[in-house]
């Protein structure tokens, strides 16, 4: 047996679910559908009600609790009677079941806790055919359709294989947050391939913008030019099987799709356990060590207003690329940033900088004397008794070292908060501005930002240490 096939039955062994986890979700998935036909019955309405997403494609992991349970109205129905007639159903349903909230996506579903077992309740039309679809969530029986009619038990265990190392790598999810690859689009990839390593053989190979034929024949060059007209932005494409016409694999970051592609070409050069092994709480002695003699500056936000997980996350990634383009035209050299949310009333911003503080001056340069009369003037004008200069170099050129007004990052970032903090629900919310402290580190860490914390001051993950061998 090679070190691989070792490795990954390891894992396997894992990652498989138990027999009674399996049971204990099929009576929690029993208890939602019997209440809500028993509400369905009541109102008087036809509904099906279809169990949904990993568990039905039993490509799940172990340890996860996560159900995805879709009422399908009749297809004749509008979004709007979707919304007016079916959602109270789903509501009523709900509050005899347990602990529920509203959640919203493309629209409203609702999350019900049972024991353990996290559940979403979607409301859905029932059709005949994925081409009309109304919202992305139609589209999802027919996933559960395909997907089951090309799985074999053997291959549903390299889907789960493939899921365990991108969530370990941490390129799972199609969420803002990760904007990385799905489920599904995980289960696709090991119908394309055949087998966990089959895919990451394939994906050591790959140069974005990479193309991947899901459709067999009908993946003709004028599909792939209409898939690149429709998504310009994308770095990946695979088309869905049951809607050519969309892009599965939209969501992926260039930065996850090249962590994807450098995870696999290590661990088919040097395999362990590393690979599927997630990042853990880190230590406060060890984030402390990390951040000696460092320049991080912290932004935090209070949320005012209760919204989508994904909402925030677009926000507050907003936030950081437009106060790191700021941070750049000001003269400082930007490491790194990043951003972190709790999902709730809470947005961390981070700036690594190469310094604090900037040089005293800063050095301009104005135009020639062989340029137009005005803007020779112009600059003379702006610059003249700012520090030193103007002057003309050997060139014939003006230039100006001027003193700055300000030099401290925070003093700086308190005075322009305004212009990188653009985002709709956070335009109005002033930013606390303080560099990472050791007593910032534990509050951050009693938050629940300790792997944000462990990754913006470690960064290298664990299995990067196997590509060098």
């Amino acid at each position: 047996m090679s070190i691989h096939s070792e490795v990954e039955r390891e894992v396997l062994l894992r990652i498989k679910p138990k027999i009674e986890e399996y049971e204990k979700l099929l009576s929690v998935y029993k208890l939602i559908e019997n209440t809500i036909s028993e509400v369905l019955v009541e109102k008087g309405f036809k509904a099906e009600v279809a169990l949904q997403g990993s568990v039905a494609h039993d490509t799940w992991l172990s340890g996860d609790r996560d159900l995805d349970v879709f009422v399908l109205f009749p297809g004749t129905w509008s979004r709007e009677e979707l919304e007016s007639k079916g959602f109270p159903i789903l509501l009523e349903a709900a509050s005899r079941i347990g602990k529920w909230e509203l959640r919203y996506a493309e629209h409203p579903y609702v999350h019900v806790k049972v024991g353990d077992v996290e559940v979403d309740i979607v409301p859905g039309l029932r059709l005949e055919d994925p081409s009309q679809a109304k919202t992305a969530v139609d589209r999802t029986p027919f996933h559960t359709l395909y997907v089951n009619s090309k799985l074999t038990s053997e291959m549903r265990d390299q889907v789960r294989l493939l899921k365990k190392f991108m969530k370990s790598i941490g390129v799972y999810g199609a969420e803002v947050r990760v904007r990385g690859f799905s489920g599904y689009a995980a289960e696709l990839l090991i119908i394309v391939y055949g087998s966990f390593r089959s895919v990451l053989e394939a994906a050591s190979e790959w140069k974005p913008p990479v193309f991947i034929n899901t459709i067999g024949e009908k993946f003709t060059g004028n599909l792939a030019k209409r898939l690149r007209e429709k998504y310009p932005d994308s770095v990946i494409f695979m088309p869905d099987p049951v809607d050519p016409l969309r892009n599965v694999t939209a969501a992926v970051s260039l930065r996850s799709l090249a962590t994807l592609i450098l995870a696999s070409t290590c661990y088919l050069r040097n395999p362990g356990l590393e690979f599927f092994e997630e990042l853990e709480e880190p230590r406060l002695v060890d984030l402390l060590e990390a951040l000696k003699s460092r320049c991080i500056v912290i932004l935090e936000y209070d949320l005012r207003e209760k919204l989508a997980p994904d909402v925030i996350w677009g926000e507050a990634l907003r936030v950081s690329s437009r106060l790191e383009s700021l941070l750049r035209v000001l003269g400082f050299r930007v490491i790194d940033y990043s951003a972190w949310t709790n999902e709730a009333d809470r947005v961390l911003i981070s700036a690594e900088l190469e310094y604090c503080e900037l040089p005293l001056y800063k050095h301009y340069k104005g135009p020639c004397i062989t340029h137009e009369w005005s803007r020779i003037v112009s600059f003379i004008e702006k610059h003249y008794g700012k520090g030193f200069g103007p002057w003309l170099t050997n060139e014939g050129c003006l230039e100006s070292l001027d003193r700055r007004v300000e030099e401290s990052i925070i003093s700086i970032l308190e005075s322009r908060w305004s212009e990188f903090t653009v985002s709709p629900h956070l335009r109005n919310v002033k930013p606390t501005i303080t560099f990472l402290s050791e007593d910032l580190v534990k509050k951050l860490l009693e938050e629940g930002a300790g792997k944000w914390l462990w990754n913006i001051l470690v960064k290298t993950p664990r299995w990067m240490a196997k590509c060098t061998s």
